[in-house]
């Protein structure tokens, strides 16, 4: 049994990659944006309670004996040691798959192309905010992750990042 983070910024492919894995996997993705967009304008707290309803589902998740990607920017070590911490109260394996997208040409044409999907508004929608925000966040976001850990590269090939992700779980 696994339970796999994904790590990495708004736009970085890690929710099309989470998606594609749990369909091959045939594993339940748990996504903290579907709390979010629930929660945002409802409680000055909503990032907090979001991340806590995501733990817990995927604790949930767990228990039933599945494994698990959870969808997450895991932006913050505390998190990213939570998430540690329930993978091992669990007996499941805990492994980090981090995106990256090196080319900020197509980083900006994801972001700035989801405007047209209507998307709640706290999702990152505007290329200039999101490198704010990107740079700002990204001394908090860059901490030493002990467990295993892939990082792949998004601008390749969906099919090949798929492939590539699954080889690497089978020899972890």
């Amino acid at each position: 049994m696994w339970l796999i983070a994904m790590k990495g910024f708004a736009g970085s492919g890690k929710t099309t990659l989470a998606r594609a894995l749990g369909r091959e996997l045939g594993w339940p993705v748990i996504d903290k944006d579907d709390a979010m967009d629930v929660l945002h304008g409802r409680t000055p707290d909503a990032g907090r309670l979001a991340y806590e309803v995501l733990l817990r589902v995927i604790r949930r998740q767990l228990s039933q004996g599945l494994s698990v990607i959870c969808d997450s920017p895991l932006a913050f070590r505390s998190l990213y040691e939570h998430a540690g911490r329930i993978a091992a109260e669990s007996g499941a394996r805990f492994a980090v798959i981090e995106c990256v997208c090196p080319d900020e040409g197509i980083w900006q044409r994801r972001i700035d192309g989801r405007k047209a999907l209507g998307l709640p508004d706290h999702h990152q929608t505007d290329w200039a905010a999101f490198v704010a925000y990107r740079d700002a966040q990204l001394p908090q976001a860059d901490y030493p992750i002990a467990d295993p850990r892939l990082v792949v590269n998004t601008t390749c090939p969906l099919p090949e990042v798929v492939a590539e992700a699954i080889a690497w779980l089978q020899r972890v």
